[in-house]
Formats: structure tokens, sequence, C-alpha cells
């Protein structure tokens, strides 16, 4: 093949590119003019038919239902709901709620709270905080009390008890102990390890020592 001509293999690759891309180009613009008529003389018909329907059919009756129905039903209703809901409940809150439970305060006011604010302050307070400070004082005498109490306890148990049992313990018992461990415990102690060792050596002597 001859390629140092490069015009004819330009040529001979379009050749090739428009025998492979004209059908379907051909295929795409018959498919492309179909699809517009279709739409011009078929779809958009029928949409706008659709469309006149759907507006005639159902958004103008809607429309008149609103307009002509609905909307004066909710006017009346909402008319009939303000002047014989609202309107006398806002009468009742203002005229009777209103006036009886400021007349209901006022009586419990005047009946309950003030004598109980009264009674607090010039007699429940006062009597409170003197019994309280009376019974702070009673509980500090009471403290002081049962210290010299605890005190006075102490000295005669120590007196009573305590001291003599002490001199026992100095004068009699010590001496007693130290005499015992001198004059008795200290001999039969001796005469204790004496009998063991002899005792071991009479062991030794008939059964010889250990082996």
């Amino acid at each position: 093949m001859n390629t140092e001509n490069p015009g004819c293999l330009t040529g001979v690759a379009r050749a090739i590119a428009l025998v492979v891309v004209l059908p379907l180009r051909l295929v795409w613009d018959a498919f492309a003019w179909c699809f517009r008529q279709l739409w011009r003389w078929v779809l958009a018909p029928i949409g706008r038919a659709l469309g006149w329907l759907l507006h005639h059919l159902v958004v103008v009756p809607l429309r008149w239902l609103w307009e002509w129905v609905l909307a004066p039903i909710g006017r009346a209703l909402g008319w009939l709901l303000h002047y014989l809901l609202v309107v006398p409940l806002r009468w009742l809150w203002e005229w009777v709620v209103v006036p009886v439970a400021k007349a209901v305060w006022w009586v419990i006011d005047l009946l309950l709270v003030t004598p109980l604010t009264w009674l607090w302050r010039y007699v429940l307070g006062p009597v409170c905080r003197f019994v309280g400070a009376a019974l702070a004082w009673a509980w500090d005498i009471a403290g002081q009390v049962s210290r010299a109490v605890g005190r006075a306890l102490r000295w005669v148990l120590w007196n009573a008890i305590g001291r003599p049992l002490a001199w026992v313990y100095r004068a009699v018992l010590t001496p007693v102990g130290h005499w015992l461990r001198t004059w008795v415990w200290g001999p039969v102690a001796a005469v204790g390890r004496a009998v063991r060792t002899a005792t071991r050596e009479v062991w030794t002597a008939l059964f010889g020592g250990p082996r």
C-alpha cells in the first residue's frame, strides 16, 4: 500500500465512515420526522384536548364550587362560630368568670390569708421563736449538766474503784507477783528443766540417741 499519499487515505476513511454513519443518520432522521409528525398531529392535539377537558370538567367546577359554595359556607360558619361561641365566651370570661374569681380571691384573702398571716406574724411566729430560744437554752444547760454529771461520775468511780484497785495492784499484786516469780516460778522452772534433762539422758542411755 502506498502510504506516501495522505489524501488517498483520507478519502478511503471518509468513504467508510459515510457508509457506516449514513444508514444511522437516515434512521435517526426518519425516527425524528415520525416523532415530530406524531407529536404534531396526535400527541399535541390529544394533550390539548385533555387539558381542555381537565380545565372545563375539573378546574372550572372546583373553582365554581369553591367560590360559590365552600367559601360562602366557610364565611357563614366563621360568622356563626364568632357570634355564637367566641363572643359569648368572651363576654362570659369578662363579665362572669373574672369578676367571680376576683370575688372568690377577695373572700379567701379576707377570711383565710389575712387572718393566717396576722396569726403567724403576731402569735405563732413569736411563740415559735420563744419556744425555739427556750429549747436551745434548755439544750445548752442540759449539755452543761450532762458534762458536770459525767465529770462527777468519773471522779466518784475513780476514787471509789479505780484508785483502790490501782493501790492494790501497786502495793499488793506487784510485790506478790515479783515474789512468786522469784521464789516459786523460778525454782519450779529450774526443777522442770532439770527433770527434762535427766529424762533425756536416761532415754539416751537406755534406747540410744535419735538416729
